[in-house]
């Protein structure tokens, strides 16, 4: 029998795969690729690990180690992990950092120390003169074992002394011990048991069950008519847990487990919204490049009905028994959508996404492995490319331009939306793209034929596109129009809308109250200790923050320099635009869209909720309301200060602020009336302002491209960034120079740098940046993959060991 072995990749930056001895007496078909087993590291470290590949060829090493444990199955095959490969490949980082990238913390479990009593210590030990040893070994005989984790919250200096001891003694044993959750939610269902109304009413006992015969009279029609009902749900109808148990006691109900994603309600479906004849058309258009298996990207306007299009797609894909993935920018978009896919998918609607808890994360994950026919529609974040589809057949990605689809940290750095497109190609699945403001990329990809454009250009109900007015702010401040950051013309714009009840959106994409503050007599600003950067003012906390580590102080009543109380401070966050709003529209209620109001759990969907049910008549926010949300009411919407979006020294600076605008000014008359946006600037002859206000977006993507070409950047060529970090300057400037005359040296490269980013100093880590690129042709991969060799032999060097670097690819 020859011996086998596996191939294993585990949740560390670890180069490349570790190979392990298959244990003989393990069943043949026991670990194949995508198997969860665990391996040991070290003296006794162990990890969950997933297995690539089998095989017979022993490596050239002494001792090799066995796998310790088969856990399952937890990919769906060799599709995943062929993406898997490609994406370390691409993005120029570990296997490992695409295993921890990708799976559920389930799924990535590492041994934890635990500190058992030994057979020793329960024949012989009976105290001790140390009162740190005889506490531990007190909670250890009555616990038997305890984790070491926890032994250090209740002995923080003395624990590692005192065990030592305690070992040396015999007394305890330390041993590694992985432990792994169930990763499956179940629900429980009630049933009606068969009975007819007669034997009901005498289960029910007469008049001496009042409650019991409320619950049924309210249960009844409701599992007549569905046959099944969640029991978590019954609360909603004013029924108690106790009264159902009583009701299950008399055999009137049955209650049973189901696994959630496995339980369907299909009769609570609508049918779909018919579509215009503009939406037919285009529907036709995507199908048919389907079937010349080519990329299509949907580009329609704001409020055009893609979503109804992806709609009609995806219900094709149910029909077959088949999966989609429906890629968001943003997990608040979900909220809406879950309610609009619902009405049409019933219970066939997952969702997946980072602030979800780890058990629901874990549950969608087995559901999609197993194709259950509650996860054939997954809804989710960038991370859903990393999910184990085993019968995938679309993939859509809503809203495709957005940044947020671009992981910056940590590895690997991927770009969702190209990672769809992969995901698609390797399952041999549709792929559709959609936005009203496309990616300079996707753009650049339907000149060139590589992908197939289908345009809907028309509101659905004919509904106009909103009117654009600009306001010029320099001219409002002269005639002093401006009230703070609100000119006179949007105060009263937005007193028009009100009194027509109607809501307004207020963009600014700046959090926090004021981003600098300055004390007048001697200039100095209050800055992170970690960041080169000025700590931004939130009044709701009292707090100065960090917008990059994070690191707050209490906000300062005078200068830590000088000690002046004479501090100022200059520009608006959210936070300070609702605070004029609130002054100038007392009666208005007012609320807030933005990071530090979402933190919870839920608190995007209760924002949203409230604000679509009209209960808020102003909605102030970043970002965050750009993003293919559907209000009803929204009559105008403006925009506080269009110039610091475009204003950043980046490449996208401009695409991005153009986007932004477009998308936010998508928000207004959605649903009958025409609506109104006003952008507020201090340049209204700019192009870019001008390019939004005459809707001019052709002319403005020809000059992109034309600047792009011009100074050599994507989409003409391929960009890859080469990061530098370390905690002293010196050491990093040091290495960044002498790794520059080595590249520098490589064939086909163009290299800037190094150079520092905007903030030269984040997290206490100095910064330097290389920026390298190269041109499009079928080297690119294998010129890629050398550098990432010369840069890792680099910093194996003794003297550059402890720098920290790492590539960007696609920046």
């Amino acid at each position: 029998m020859h011996q086998r072995f596996a191939d294993v990749v585990i949740p560390l930056a670890l180069e490349g795969l570790l190979t392990y001895k298959v244990p003989n007496d393990w069943d043949d078909d026991a670990v194949k690729p995508g198997s969860h087993v665990v391996v040991s590291i070290g003296k006794s470290k162990q990890y969950s690990a997933i297995v690539f590949r089998v095989h017979n060829n022993k490596p050239d090493v002494k001792n090799i180690k066995p796998l310790e444990q088969h856990l399952g199955q937890a990919l769906s095959g060799e599709h995943q992990l062929n993406f898997w490969k490609w994406m370390s490949r691409y993005y120029m980082c570990e296997p490992g950092e695409v295993m921890s990238a990708a799976l559920p913390s389930r799924l990535k479990l590492s041994s934890e120390t635990l500190v058992v009593f030994s057979e020793k210590a329960k024949k012989t030990y009976t105290t001790s003169e140390d009162v740190d040893e005889q506490r531990i070994m007190g909670r250890l005989c009555d616990e038997k074992e305890m984790r070491l984790k926890e032994l250090q919250t209740f002995f923080p200096k003395t624990l590692n002394r005192t065990l030592k001891k305690l070992v040396d003694n015999d007394l305890i044993v330390l041993k590694e011990s992985i432990h792994e959750p169930d990763p499956q939610f179940f629900i429980e269902i009630i049933s009606l048991n068969p009975m007819g109304v007669s034997e009901l009413n005498i289960l029910l006992g007469g008049k001496r069950a009042p409650v019991q015969q409320k619950a049924m009279s309210i249960l009844y029609p409701i599992l007549e008519a569905e046959k099944d009902v969640p029991l978590h749900t019954i609360k909603e109808l004013g029924i108690s847990r106790p009264t159902i148990k009583k009701l299950v006691d008399k055999g009137v109900l049955s209650v049973r487990e189901v696994e959630r994603s496995a339980w369907t309600q299909p009769n609570k479906r609508k049918p779909l919204y018919r579509l215009s004849p503009a939406q037919d058309l285009a529907l036709q258009h995507i199908k048919k490049g389907f079937n010349n298996q080519r990329v299509q990207f949907l580009h329609g306007v704001t409020s055009s009905g893609k979503t109804e299009i992806y709609a009609h797609l995806m219900q094709e894909t149910l029909r077959s028994e088949k999966q989609v993935l429906f890629l968001l920018p943003e997990i608040a978009l979900t909220t809406q959508l879950i309610s609009r896919f619902s009405q049409f998918f019933g219970d066939s609607v997952a969702v997946y996404h980072s602030r979800m808890s780890e058990k629901e994360r874990s549950d969608v994950w087995e559901s999609v492995r197993k194709n259950q026919p509650g996860a054939r529609i997954v809804l989710a974040a960038r991370s859903g490319i990393f999910l184990p589809f085993s019968a995938l057949d679309l993939v859509v990605v809503d809203e495709e331009h957005d940044q947020s689809y671009k992981q910056t940290d940590p590895a690997p750095r991927y770009n969702g939306r190209d990672c769809a497109i992969v995901l698609g190609h390797i399952h041999n699945a549709n792929v559709l793209l959609g936005s009203a403001t496309p990616s300079l990329e996707t753009w650049f990809n339907c000149l060139e034929n590589r992908f197939d454009r289908t345009e809907l250009n028309e509101r659905y109900r004919n509904i106009q596109m909103p009117k654009i007015e600009l306001v010029d702010i320099g001219w409002e401040r002269k005639k002093r129009h401006m009230r703070e950051d609100i000119s006179l013309y949007l105060r009263d714009a937005i007193k028009q809308e009100l009194d027509a009840n109607k809501q307004v959106i207020v963009f600014h994409n700046r959090r926090g109250y004021t981003p600098f503050t300055q004390c007048k007599d001697c200039g100095e600003s209050p800055m992170c200790i970690n960041c080169d950067i000025t700590l931004t003012y939130h009044k709701h906390s009292n707090k100065m923050r960090c917008h990059i580590c994070g690191y707050k102080e209490t906000s300062p009543n005078a200068c830590k320099v000088c000690g002046s109380t004479d501090l100022r401070t200059t520009g608006a966050g959210t936070e300070k635009i609702v605070d004029q709003l609130v002054e100038l529209f007392p009666d208005a209620v007012i609320d807030r869209l933005d990071w530090d109001n979402t933190r919870k759990r839920n608190a995007f969907s209760q924002v949203i909720e409230t604000f679509s049910s009209g209960e808020t008549d102003i909605l102030v926010g970043t970002q965050m309301i750009t993003k293919g949300l559907d209000f009803k009411r929204v009559g105008l919407v403006g925009i506080v200060n269009a110039d610091i979006l475009s204003s950043m020294p980046d490449i996208r600076s401009h695409e991005r602020g153009y986007q932004m605008m477009m998308q936010v000014a998508g928000r207004a008359g959605r649903f009958d009336e025409r609506g109104r946006v006003i952008i507020q600037t201090y340049k209204p002859k700019s192009a870019i302002i001008q390019s939004v206000a005459n809707d001019q977006q052709e002319a403005f993507y020809h000059r992109e491209l034309q600047e792009r070409k011009e100074f050599a950047y994507p989409p003409y060529l391929k960009t890859v960034r080469l990061c530098l970090r370390h905690s002293n300057a010196k050491r990093t400037y040091d290495a960044a120079y002498a790794l520059k005359g080595i590249i520098e040296r490589e064939p086909h490269v163009q290299l800037l740098g190094p150079e520092p980013p905007l903030i030269a100093r984040a997290k206490n880590q100095y910064r330097l940046d290389f920026l390298i690129k190269y041109r499009k042709d079928r080297n690119y991969q294998t010129l890629k993959d050398r550098l990432h060799i010369l840069v890792r032999h680099f910093f194996r060097r003794k003297e550059h060991q402890a720098v920290r670097f790492y590539f960007d690819v696609d920046p």
